[in-house]
């Protein structure tokens, strides 16, 4: 089975018609009909119910797009990294775990551009389950993740932790404390990132040490909206301070939580590469 049909069957699938896949594809739509039916002898099944809205796909047809687009995915991770190998002493890729760029010290990267001028950084910013996939991958070279990541190899050391926050509202009985336990949040109403984010994870196991499930009102996906929910009187915000834009406080007590977690960064790659001299001067850079 050639990738270069699989590509093509994937944009048709997408586009629900030869004509306009056609055209994304640069080729004539005689061509890719011939394409996909070619591919249907192959695997001897129908992947289209075709009729004049258009083509519908079959349930082989969403069987084969569902599992062909992970490959292909895989495949151009593949093929990056191989690119990534043969220009190892030439590039450095990094990935950031969403949240991490409030707090990096950016001065750093400066720091290494001047000491390494051939050296070109690039970077970018995913989730941390993301950024540790494609360190496995080689597309990435290191990453910087939250959480203490323990996982066969990889290499991860924490560079950086703060403490978490609880966001109280003007008129709350807690506002005017000057410190609050874990353990002074059950039963109320509280905002946090969601599921997505490992403070999430870290917080309600932190509640569990102090015997009970916390009260999750709203779950989100900002963290910037924990604040505006809060002045909202709609529960009790957990964050920690790490925002560099201008976050309101008006009405609001951020209030330490002087038992919960920390919120950690920790700097990984991949456990056989620790020791490249690129990424060795990166390592001890932090």
């Amino acid at each position: 089975m050639d990738t270069k049909d699989l590509r093509c069957f994937c944009r048709v699938y997408e586009e629900r018609g030869i004509n306009q896949a056609a055209k994304q594809l640069f080729i004539s739509p005689q061509g890719l009909s011939r394409i996909i039916t070619r591919l249907e002898a192959e695997l001897q099944v129908t992947l289209f119910k075709r009729s004049v809205r258009g083509l519908c796909p079959t349930a082989s047809g969403a069987y084969l797009y569902e599992n062909s687009r992970e490959l292909l995915d895989r495949l151009e991770d593949l093929e990056i990294g191989i690119r990534r190998i043969e220009r190892m002493d030439r590039e450095l890729q990094l990935g950031f775990s969403c949240g991490v760029l409030n707090v990096f010290p950016f001065q750093k990267l400066d720091q290494f551009r001047s000491e390494n001028p051939d050296i070109q950084l690039q970077w970018e910013e995913l989730e941390n389950q993301g950024v540790v996939d494609r360190i496995f991958q080689r597309v990435i070279d290191v990453g910087f993740v939250i959480g203490s990541i323990g996982q066969d190899g990889l290499y991860a050391r924490e560079v950086y932790q703060i403490g978490m926050d609880a966001l109280v509202y003007e008129g709350h009985p807690l506002y005017d404390r000057e410190q609050l336990s874990v353990g002074d949040l059950r039963d109320e109403p509280l905002i946090i990132l969601n599921e997505r984010y490992s403070c999430y994870h870290s917080f309600l196991s932190r509640c569990k040490d102090f015997g009970f499930i916390p009260l999750i009102h709203i779950k989100l996906m900002e963290s910037q909206l924990i604040y505006r929910f809060c002045r909202e009187r709609m529960g009790i915000g957990i964050d920690t301070n790490i925002h560099k834009q201008d976050i309101s406080m008006d009405h609001l007590h951020r209030i330490k939580l002087q038992d919960a977690f920390s919120w950690r960064i920790s700097i990984v790659c991949r456990e056989d590469r620790k020791k490249e001299k690129v990424i060795r001067k990166l390592l001890d850079m932090f």
